[in-house]
């Protein structure tokens, strides 16, 4: 188990500061260390409110359950779920499993939301860390900071999450071992995540990882869980959720700010996808 405040081994603290200060674009939330034995523990991310932030969540021991889209995942020690919120994705206790341990750490700001997207689609949702890894080591001292009370300015929190923010991002950049062809994997996903409101396809995103199709999609898919063209139309409904949230842009610019040809075509596979039409996932405030 990775090296928690005592007293208390186990608990949780929301960073919350009520003096006006200067805007900080970093900034912690809720953090803490939990051990999780009820059936009943579950988190979906279309369900948490409207507010933008994100989680680091690294289990130490035990066993949770991830669904980010249509793909499920257990979630074992060594790897942390990378998420953001609001969004489709859903963590549990199984019902097979015990318990369930980790540490976690909440962020929210500006530059977190401007940075974490790259960092998410570089990493995945879920990665493997080594307890020492930089962006581990940075999140067990925030939660144990915050347990024992060290934490004693809004200042004092923003440069932590900064912190966070910047050692995942450096992860992000690096290479991972065992895997010689993921950058080239990543330059093809930066490509497709910068390029959403063009045709797309397959080809041409194998073109870009240097790969003939077939071997650039049997990659794809072991990294990132789905086939490219599912892929990319995932990234599309994410982004015109985002869109749907924090704009009052028509559908019909939505659609053509996402890659789909049009407004019916975006309702039709936003539906799919998310279970309610765009115009009803805008009015509900999911």
């Amino acid at each position: 188990m990775l090296n928690l405040p005592k007293p208390p081994p186990l608990g949780e603290r929301h960073i919350f500061f009520s003096e006006k200060t200067v805007p900080l674009r970093a900034m912690l939330g809720t953090v803490g260390h939990a051990r999780v034995t009820s059936p009943s523990y579950s988190w979906q991310g279309l369900k948490r409110g409207r507010a933008e932030f994100s989680l680091l969540q690294y289990t130490l021991s035990g066993r949770g359950r991830l669904r980010v889209g249509t793909l499920e995942r257990d979630v074992l020690p060594g790897t942390a779920m990378l998420l953001h919120f609001p969004d489709d994705n859903h963590y549990w206790l199984p019902a097979d499993a015990k318990e369930w341990t980790f540490v976690y750490v909440c962020l929210h700001g500006r530059e977190v939301a401007r940075l974490w997207r790259s960092i998410e689609s570089r990493l995945g949702a879920l990665v493997a860390f080594q307890p020492n890894a930089a962006p581990i080591s940075v999140a067990t001292r925030i939660v144990a900071s915050a347990l024992t009370e060290q934490i004693d300015s809004a200042f004092t929190a923003s440069a932590l999450a900064y912190e966070l923010i910047m050692a995942l991002a450096a992860e992000a950049r690096t290479p991972r071992t065992g895997q010689p062809d993921q950058p080239a994997i990543e330059r093809a996903r930066l490509f497709a995540e910068q390029h959403l409101h063009e045709p797309l396809t397959v080809a041409a995103l194998a073109n870009q990882a240097d790969m003939s199709r077939y071997h650039f999609t049997r990659l794809f898919t072991a990294h990132t869980g789905l086939p490219p063209a599912a892929w990319i139309i995932e990234q599309r409904v994410r982004e015109a959720a985002r869109l749907l949230r924090g704009t009052q842009l028509p559908l019909k610019d939505i659609a053509t700010r996402c890659g789909f040809p049009n407004a019916n075509y975006l309702c039709r596979v936003f539906r799919r996808h998310s279970g309610m039409p765009p115009a009803s996932y805008r009015r509900s405030g999911a």
